[in-house]
């Protein structure tokens, strides 16, 4: 039986900054988890005012919530003040750390503050142990006397929030680490770190903006509900009652809240908004047509499967960097749709096709042409990526991607041909993800990526490439990577891994603020691993190419998109919907368009968004 160790930390009796409603939000969250049926056992201690000293915190998380194993859960909800404070710290992308105020540790006095790297360790201590870990943390700064607070408002400070991953646990591919990442806590935090969060009275008492709107959207959601549908739905409420707080969900969102079970989740999701509809898939993400249309899924992540009237559809009418403006297309919202978060799927025209040209042997050329056409992001006319099948003696040779050289699929079936189809979409995919730019390059000139040599040779070639060697001694190479913000403005970062056996993953910088001048560190400033992947032959001269790619914006973008595992002929079928659950197969999840439709005018804005990249080559000597 699952156990949910919580510890539940609110302080208003600051001495010098008192609060009015933090104790108000624990004690409403812990009713919350109290309500929650399943086979799950509680076990859950409180912190209030001047209980939660920095030790007693320390304590709790190590004593109560490190009783945690495998298969239980450990929940911190912390509500106070924040802080932050400047330092040279090379890790730290905004220059700044952060700190949890307990009860004994304000700045003011010089005591030590409950400081990010300190309780990163703590929390991610536990998960590595087994258990899921759940960070809410409702605080920001509390050195902002002269702040500007909103009227009915009071200031919490600027957020806390850490800079350490909270990501994916999942192993790196071998360019990425020596071995698998261990797991680590999911954040959610109320705000970003440079901004502040606050409490006001609302529905009649002092509550903080953020732990309200999370207490309600858990109840609105159901137990079911996954951690991206949680911070949608969260956000929108925070931002909503103050424009200038913005919540943050650092971990997995397509895990259940609270208990981590893996569950099908669409890459995007469509909430409504003060500015109307919206699906957290814009520019950056590829998206390029007004007038695509996207469908909307069930629980189950059946496209449309369950629900009264049919499939429902949403067409796009404004894109921008990180979302895009919809409106519901023959059918009318109720009530219950304003106030939750639907799964979508896009259409193919919401990306353009990659171009296939099949030759071979006749009547598998038609079998092959067949499963191209009924692929949304393939088409055996037009002028998109070429592709290329050659058909003969019962299989199918697949090329035309940057990538490795794929291994020859069977074809005496519709079913095989339906696997060559998967085949070309993942690849159409992966340089769609590889290609993307902004036709404005303002910030695309302004980040870089570089990587320095820590272990091995390393040098550049007249075209650009970094090779990265082996020793001679066989050990793989090991290198820091850094990306560069020389804009002036601090701006969202993300590094994506795309690997030449068609992957891509964003767990080298899975999204961070980078400061105007300053650097983010790949994996926290740990080493990078190169190495050849498992299967590619060990031979001198042999190599693997990987494209480090940085997407940079504004504001935080939807990262569900940008991850895609390589290709394997075993794993299931993806090109029409069919991706395992939790697969973050990205957009594989396409449905085929429900009519005729056709997409709007070429987009006329492209927003605040920017790419670099570098390619790296592992070498054999």
């Amino acid at each position: 039986m699952r156990t949910v160790y919580a510890l539940f930390v609110g302080i208003d009796d600051y001495p010098d900054k008192p609060l009015h409603g933090c104790v108000n939000d624990v004690t409403k969250a812990q009713s919350w988890l109290r309500q929650q049926g399943g086979p799950q056992q509680l076990e859950i201690r409180s912190l209030l005012n001047k209980e939660a000293t920095k030790a007693a915190v320390i304590d709790g998380i190590r004593a109560h919530l490190g009783r945690g194993g495998p298969g239980d859960t450990a929940l911190l909800w912390f509500s106070g003040h924040g802080s932050e404070r400047p330092t040279d710290d090379p890790r730290a992308a905004t220059g700044m750390s952060q700190a949890l105020v307990c009860a004994d540790s304000l700045d003011a006095g010089g005591q030590p503050l409950l400081q990010d790297t300190e309780l990163g360790s703590l929390l991610d201590e536990i998960a590595a142990r087994g258990a899921h870990v759940v960070a809410v943390l409702d605080c920001c700064h509390s050195g902002g006397a002269s702040r500007e607070i909103p009227p009915g408002a009071r200031s919490r400070g600027v957020a806390w929030q850490s800079w350490w991953r909270t990501g994916s646990a999942r192993a790196l591919r071998e360019a990425g680490a020596q071995g698998a990442e261990p797991s680590r806590h999911v954040l959610l935090a109320a705000c970003r770190e440079q901004e502040s969060a606050y409490e006001a009275l609302v529905d009649g008492e002092t509550r903080g903006y953020f732990s309200h709107s999370l207490t309600h959207a858990l109840q609105r959601l159901g137990p079911a509900a996954t951690y991206g549908k949680v911070y949608s739905l969260t956000e929108e409420r925070v931002r909503s009652r103050n424009h200038a707080q913005h919540p943050e969900l650092r971990g997995p969102d397509h895990l259940r809240f609270l208990y981590g079970d893996v569950l099908t989740a669409s890459p995007f999701l469509l909430r409504h908004t003060v500015s109307g509809w919206e699906i957290n898939c814009g520019y950056a993400h590829g998206l390029r047509a007004r007038g695509a249309e996207f469908t909307l899924v069930d629980e189950v992540g059946e496209v449309g499967a369950r629900m009264p009237g049919g499939p429902r559809t949403v067409v796009v009418r404004a894109v921008r960097p990180e979302s895009a403006l919809v409106e519901p297309v023959g059918w009318m919202p109720g009530r219950d749709d304003l106030t939750t978060v639907h799964g979508v799927t896009p259409s193919a025209l919401a990306f353009p096709p990659a171009a296939v040209t099949v030759v071979g042997e006749p009547g598998a050329v038609g079998m092959v042409t067949a499963a191209v056409d009924g692929a949304p992001m393939l088409s055996t006319s037009g002028h998109g990526l070429p592709l290329r099948v050659e058909v003969r003696g019962g299989s199918a040779q697949v090329t035309g991607g940057d990538g490795h050289r794929v291994d020859p699929l069977p074809l005496g079936s519709p079913a095989d041909a339906a696997r060559v189809a998967d085949c070309l979409t993942h690849i159409a995919r992966w340089h769609q993800l590889k290609d993307l730019a902004n036709p404005d390059p303002w910030l695309s000139s302004l980040v870089r990526v570089t990587v320095e040599p820590l272990v091995g040779d390393l040098w550049h070639t007249a075209t650009g490439e970094i090779v990265c060697s082996y020793t001679r001694d066989g050990r793989e190479p090991q290198v820091m990577v850094r990306i560069h913000n020389d804009s002036p403005r601090m701006l969202w970062c993300v590094l994506l891994d795309l690997a030449d056996d068609y992957e891509s993953s964003p767990v080298l910088f899975e999204g961070d603020f980078v400061a105007s001048g300053f650097a983010g560190m790949a994996r926290q400033g740990e080493p990078v691993w190169l190495r050849l992947p498992p299967g590619r032959s060990v031979v001198r001269g042999s190599f693997a190419r990987d494209w480090l790619k940085v997407i940079v914006a504004e504001s935080e973008l939807n990262l569900a998109p940008f991850r895609l595992p390589s290709w394997s002929p075993d794993a299931p079928g993806a090109g029409r919907g069919g991706a395992a659950p939790g697969s973050g197969g990205g957009l594989l999840r396409l449905a085929l368009p429900p009519g005729a439709r056709t997409a709007g005018g070429p987009a006329h804005d492209v927003g605040r968004w920017g790419t670099a990249s570098v390619l790296v080559r592992t070498v054999l000597p």
